[in-house]
């Protein structure tokens, strides 16, 4: 009997070596877990199916994200294309897109909501920009408030246009100390980097247009004027600062209708809605009528500098920013506005203000990790004066003022 079937093994093998040279493997790294991840995965199936013979391997690296990427590029062995937001730290490891992206490229870059694409660009050392990635998901920020507390109190929805003496009036109303409510939530340890929104909208920022200095601008009066106001409320019991002690999550406090109103982008609502909360979203309240501003929570797909397939690479990057594959994903802000109208997110009352938040594309109000590469050992000095202004309560031009002057050192090292 062996001598009948080995040929046909032996054939077989043949083939399944041929198949195997001709094979192509893209690696695809992603942070996202749960539903995101198989909508990811449906998408490089969409992709394997347009491209035979490549098979993506997504790779879920989880919390451990950053560690394992990094862990990665210095063992040489960096996925193909991956998610990426910090571009300063990773931008020796990736491939610039501009050369892509020049001439007939198959993306029609005009159809980006404005503003994205400067999140994703690194000033070069001879001061040319490089792109580095291709928007793949984003969240603005805006207010929630809680339609039933807001109906109990006899207070009337927020609108577009308020201003944060509406805010606080109408947290004022709602609020019951005594019995642990609140109108408005103050994030106790909060990200400098969302933060930066409060700032932007008061006038001010973390650091200099330039990068070189934090002095003039983290402690500036307007930086002051945003501090000062939430340590006021917090102390006058209409707002509640949530994540330290046995205070709670601001969605626990929101779900217990314990909080009024709360500014965060979009990552709250799948829980707000699964809770059942009667829930509204409006833009966020300005300061004294001043131009009101939003940082943005962004995703973008890079492709590694040392990838041996970069065209490929390149095709399965244009296929995800596709109309078809921005489309599959449903938990996301579509990158792309006719996706968007399409799904008509510019009309839906729970989506138009996040639309309406997105800054300019003229990108003049970048984060300041965009800024300076050394931002993250700035940050550090600036998240340790966050927590002292609301441990202390007290003396915060004179912490920012440290602060300001420690962090212009970090800057530098």
């Amino acid at each position: 009997m062996k001598p009948i079937f080995r040929p046909v093994i032996m054939a077989a093998g043949l083939a399944f070596a041929a198949a195997s040279a001709q094979a192509e493997v893209l690696r695809f790294a992603t942070w996202d877990s749960n539903e995101s991840l198989e909508i990811q995965k449906a998408i490089a199936a969409k992709f394997e199916a347009a491209h035979p013979g490549v098979t993506v391997q997504v790779e879920a690296y989880g919390d451990g994200y950053d560690t394992k990427l990094a862990a990665g590029f210095g063992a040489g062995d960096a996925p193909d294309v991956m998610y990426m937001w910090n571009f300063p730290a990773y931008a020796p490891s990736l491939l610039p897109l501009d050369g892509y992206l020049a001439g007939e490229n198959g993306l029609d870059m005009a159809d980006f909501a404005a503003g994205l694409l400067p999140y994703a660009r690194v000033t070069n050392e001879d001061g040319t920009a490089s792109t580095l990635g291709i928007p793949a998901g984003y969240t603005t920020f805006v207010t929630y408030y809680n339609k039933d507390m807001f109906d109990k109190a006899g207070v009337p929805y927020p609108v577009e246009g308020w201003t944060w003496a509406d805010m606080r009036a109408a947290a004022v109303k709602l609020a019951k100390p005594d019995e642990k409510v609140y109108g408005y939530g103050v994030d106790g340890n909060p990200d400098p980097y969302d933060f930066e929104t409060y700032l932007w909208s008061n006038g001010s920022s973390w650091i200099s247009a330039d990068g070189k200095t934090t002095t003039g601008y983290l402690n500036a009066p307007e930086t002051t004027e945003v501090f000062q106001q939430f340590v006021d409320m917090v102390k006058g019991g209409e707002a509640v600062l949530f994540g330290v002690g046995d205070n709670g999550s601001y969605r626990e406090l929101f779900n217990a209708d314990k909080l009024g109103m709360v500014i965060s982008g979009t990552w709250p609502m799948p829980d707000f809605e699964a809770a059942g909360k009667n829930f509204g979203v409006v833009g966020l309240p300005s300061f004294g009528g001043k131009p009101v501003h939003s940082n943005v929570g962004i995703s973008s797909l890079s492709i590694a500098k040392d990838s041996k397939q970069p065209d490929l690479a390149w095709e399965f990057v244009k296929f995800y920013a596709s109309p078809e594959a921005v489309a599959m994903r449903k938990n996301d802000i579509p990158v792309l506005n006719s996706v968007a109208k399409a799904q008509g997110m510019d009309t839906n009352p729970k989506f138009a203000p996040f639309l309406a938040m997105l800054p300019g594309a003229d990108g003049n109000l970048s984060p300041a990790f965009l800024r300076n590469a050394n931002w993250g050992r700035a940050q550090e000095v600036v998240a340790e004066a966050i927590q002292q202004i609301y441990i202390d309560q007290d003396g915060i031009q004179a912490i920012l003022d440290d602060a300001a002057a420690r962090a212009d050192k970090a800057l530098t090292k």
